[in-house]
């Protein structure tokens, strides 16, 4: 057996003093199993595990809009343009049904609509900004099938319905004064990666709420300075499928936002999963819902803090150019990258995409509108904490996080995402005073669609060597939310 060594070192940041255990041997292996772990995920689900489902020849639907974006102004006519093709690609003709709905699910208008030839259209307007969808269902021989559309009206009028607490950034900056209070007991592993040029490292260190924080470092072994980049996951409680990247002048961060290690077999994760979901009003709910009439104990503070420490981390490495840090993350990681960049100014650059934790209050305030994810206030677990609820959901609302990023911004969102409502994400965006640039899919949901996939990666290209630098680098548009209902 190899002797283990370790080595004590003090590293300064700033004020903060690292206390640093580094071991080089053993070296752990990486084990991925993400179809098991996925399975894993939804047995603990209120829905349970995934169902198979058995294609059936159902007519197909498509839409389209007469605006390629599918953005109006309000009082104008939206023509959605529905072609249905039955199962054997034949012209579809008859009666289909519609169904109407503002972006919280709330029907507007119901009825037929007379199909020939395969086509048929829908015309309709709104006088406030916002979005509507058009449902459409038709059915052949027994089998049916629904498809919608998402149309927008002047969604850059859309003002954030959530509140500014005039503590927001005073409270943040004492939780982090906390952290900073808090031994970081740093833990560094490293191991072998596929490429010899680079080093690879496990490391944890102490969060708040005695809870611990994983991630992954690479980078270059040869001196220099490099571009540092932080990926943030999307949400769900398994084992981290880690992308272990080996990007030209990078230090690269993976990381996960909960306190179990992610370095070890499958099996060890189905003991911890259970605690992560939670009975509340009859429901199985996930942790993005825990205990949010309190802002000292909802469960993504302990997460903000712990990508903050992160960063401290990172920045102190001697190969880390910290002029050019830059995070990035969907869904989950869109929305927690806002929220750090809201709080560390040392991030220079950020890309998201459908970015959670927008607008908590907007189904409460604005009727029409369907609050952003994870729906928060829906869960609270008693009625007496409702009002807490709500004032605590503005400290963790990106409405507000954003007035503070000072980095470039680049975002791409779907009009069809209903996990992600758009309404919530141009409402943070419009109080983003960075240089800024969102990219929109009318027909994208919580993921987009091939053609989307390639302009987002031309566009952030494009958007990130004018405000950043140039890479190759496309991890942030790897992942999507996993499992975020």
């Amino acid at each position: 057996m190899k002797k283990r060594v370790t080595l004590w070192r003090l590293i300064t940041v700033g004020c903060l003093s690292l206390n640093i255990s580094q071991a080089q041997t053993p070296k752990p292996r990486i084990v991925i199993d993400r179809q098991r772990a996925m399975q894993m995920n939804h047995e603990y689900t209120s829905e349970g595990a995934p169902a198979k489902v058995d294609k059936k020849p159902a007519p197909v639907i498509v839409f389209a809009f007469d605006k390629k974006d599918a953005i109006y102004k309000t009082g104008e006519n939206v023509h959605f343009l529905i072609s249905i093709k039955n199962a054997d690609s034949t012209a579809f003709n008859g009666k289909c049904q519609f169904r109407l709905t503002d972006e919280d699910s709330k029907t507007i208008k119901e009825g037929d609509l007379s199909v020939v030839a395969g086509k048929t259209e829908y015309l309709t307007t709104t006088t406030t900004p916002g979005f509507i969808r058009l449902y459409i269902t038709a059915e052949q021989n027994g089998y049916s099938d629904t498809n919608y559309a998402t149309a927008a009206f002047d969604p850059e009028k859309i003002n954030a319905s959530q509140t500014f607490p005039s503590d927001f950034m005073a409270f943040w900056k004492k939780e982090k004064a906390g952290l900073d209070a808090i031994p970081m007991n740093l833990n560094r592993v490293e191991f072998d990666g596929p490429d010899p040029n680079f080093k690879y490292e496990y490391i944890d260190f102490q969060n708040v709420e005695g809870k611990r924080f994983y991630f992954v470092m690479t980078q270059p072994k040869k001196p220099g300075k490099y571009i540092v980049s932080m990926r943030i996951p999307g949400a769900g409680v398994y084992k981290r499928h880690v992308h272990i990247s080996t990007a030209p002048n990078t230090i690269s961060i993976e990381l996960s936002v909960h306190d179990f290690p992610i370095n070890q077999p499958i099996e060890s994760y189905e003991k911890v999963i259970p605690n992560y979901f939670r009975m509340i009003n009859g429901r199985k709910q996930r942790y993005e819902m825990f205990d949010i009439q309190d802002r000292e104990k909802y469960y993504y503070r302990s997460v903000i803090l712990g990508l903050w420490r992160t960063l401290d981390i990172a920045c102190a490495e001697p190969n880390a150019d910290v002029n050019k840090l830059m995070v990035a993350g969907g869904s989950q990681g869109g929305g927690l990258t806002l929220a750090i960049a809201g709080l560390d100014q040392r991030i220079k650059y950020i890309e998201v995409q459908c970015p959670v934790l927008c607008d908590h209050t907007a189904a409460i305030r604005q009727p029409g509108r369907e609050a952003g994810w994870p729906r928060v206030l829906d869960a609270v677990e008693k009625p007496e904490y409702l009002q807490d609820a709500i004032k605590v959901s503005a400290y963790y609302d990106n409405c507000n996080f954003a007035r503070f990023i000072k980095a470039p911004v680049f975002l791409a969102q779907g009009f069809n995402d209903k996990t992600v409502p758009p309404s919530g994400t141009y409402a943070m965006f419009k109080l983003i005073t960075s240089p800024k640039e969102m990219y929109v899919e009318p027909f994208s949901a919580h993921g987009f669609t091939p053609g989307a996939v390639k302009q987002i990666a031309i566009r952030s290209a494009e958007f990130r060597k004018k405000y950043f630098v140039e890479t190759n680098k496309r991890d942030s548009w790897r992942e999507g939310g996993d499992g975020e209902k």
